[in-house]
C-alpha cells in the first residue's frame, strides 16, 4: 500500500500524462475525448485537494 506522499505522486504524473493527451487531442480536434479527459483531471483535482495543480 503506498504512503499518502506516494499516491499523491501518482496522481500528480496521472494528471501530467492526462495534460499531454489533451495537447494533442485539442490539435486533432477531438472534442468528445477532449471532454473526458476534463472529466478525469476534476477527479484527479478533487483527490488532489488542497495540493493546488496549474490550470491549462
Amino acid at each position: 500500500m503506498p504512503t499518502d506522499k506516494q499516491y499523491d505522486g501518482q496522481l500528480i504524473e496521472e494528471y501530467s500524462r492526462l495534460k499531454r493527451i489533451k495537447e494533442v487531442a485539442s490539435k486533432e480536434n477531438a472534442t468528445e475525448t477532449v471532454k473526458a479527459i476534463d472529466v478525469e483531471i476534476s477527479y484527479i483535482k478533487l483527490k488532489l485537494q488542497p495540493l493546488e495543480l496549474p490550470e491549462d
